[in-house]
């Protein structure tokens, strides 16, 4: 199985919430009727369980990738787990990933549950992942008979996902909130409302990217969740814009970020979280007070640039990763270019 790049770039029409979303992703849980969670299970089950679904998912008119979890290289899990792609669960338990041969979509058999869907991509795409995801786990559900209660739903090992079990995510740049000292207000606004907020970096970080999702799958049906989702992005879109545009008119402000940026040529070295202020930075000003060569060169720092990225993927040093990740920042910014603001 060829190794597959999280996020997924796609082909498309931009949208205006791709100015502050860096990724999306959608996944959607369901288990075998009859039969206990994954960590409840003897390796006789786990092994029977894999290989029905194997069979059933092998009979989709799809090209496929299959692969053990033993056969994915030790360097490739490590970017996985790191990258949130795949938990420490599916490293214990997991017996197969299997994907198309494009990477639209990757199915984990026996992680916290017996099947696990889902898709990342560049920018806000949740709607369309969604039904792709839907689709495909359709054609699946005609094949074999998922735990499904009449008034809970469909059945998952955690509560949280039980009813749809559909968790909506994206990563969002909120450095304007995050400047403006809006964040701990919009975090109890949005919990209140079910939605979950998490800086990339953890608590300590200073940076404005933060990961957004559902807390609850149950409730409302899955397009419901899904439009929900978008109107609740779609409102903080706007006042991420708001905020920005308040910050960076303040001169002042604009040139300590200024001469914040033009520090980093001086450095030789640069923790990932210190690089995640500087890329949520830059990202926020990109277009009206700088242009980026490669936005998206910015935006895939956040996954390439961890130390298991650079240690497993490109063969860096372990005592060489802050020296790289310094370098591939200021790759980017050689190319940018500053605009004149009156």
């Amino acid at each position: 199985m060829r190794s597959i790049e999280f996020p997924k770039g796609v082909r498309r029409r931009k949208n205006k919430l791709d100015n502050f979303v860096f990724s999306s992703r959608v996944r959607i849980a369901r288990n075998l009727e009859g039969l206990m969670f994954p960590h409840f299970l003897k390796e006789k089950d786990k092994y029977e369980i894999d290989e029905k679904l194997t069979d059933k998912i092998k009979e989709l008119p799809y090209r496929l990738n299959t692969m053990s979890f033993d056969e994915i290289p030790h360097g490739q899990v490590m970017v996985y787990v790191s990258t949130n792609v795949i938990t420490q669960e599916f490293v214990r338990n997991g017996r197969k990933m299997i994907s198309d041969m494009t990477g639209d979509w990757v199915i984990l058999i026996n992680e916290d549950d017996h099947l696990r869907i889902f898709a990342i991509e560049k920018g806000y795409n949740i709607k369309k992942i969604y039904q792709r995801l839907a689709d495909v786990l359709g054609t699946v559900e005609d094949k074999v008979d998922f735990a499904f209660d009449e008034k809970w739903g469909y059945l998952t090992s955690s509560i949280l996902n039980i009813g749809t079990g559909l968790r909506l995510s994206v990563l969002v740049n909120l450095y304007g909130m995050m400047a403006g000292k809006q964040i701990h207000a919009f975090t109890e606004s949005v919990n209140s409302i079910g939605y979950s907020v998490a800086n990339v970096g953890g608590d300590k970080s200073t940076s404005g990217l933060y990961y957004i999702s559902n807390i609850y799958s149950i409730g409302l049906s899955e397009d419901d969740m899904v439009n929900e989702f978008e109107e609740m992005i779609s409102r903080l879109y706007l006042l991420e814009m708001d905020m920005r545009r308040t910050y960076f008119s303040q001169r002042q402000e604009r040139e300590i970020v200024f001469e914040e940026i033009f520090e980093l040529k001086n450095r030789d070295k640069i923790g990932w979280s210190d690089m995640l202020y500087y890329v949520s930075l830059l990202d926020s000003m990109s277009g009206k007070y700088l242009t980026i060569g490669d936005r998206d060169e910015l935006r895939t720092l956040v996954v390439q640039g961890t130390d298991d990225y650079l240690i497993y993927r490109n063969n860096i040093p372990a005592d060489n990763t802050a020296s790289e990740r310094m370098e591939l920042l200021k790759r980017v910014i050689s190319q940018m270019k500053y605009k004149s603001v009156a």
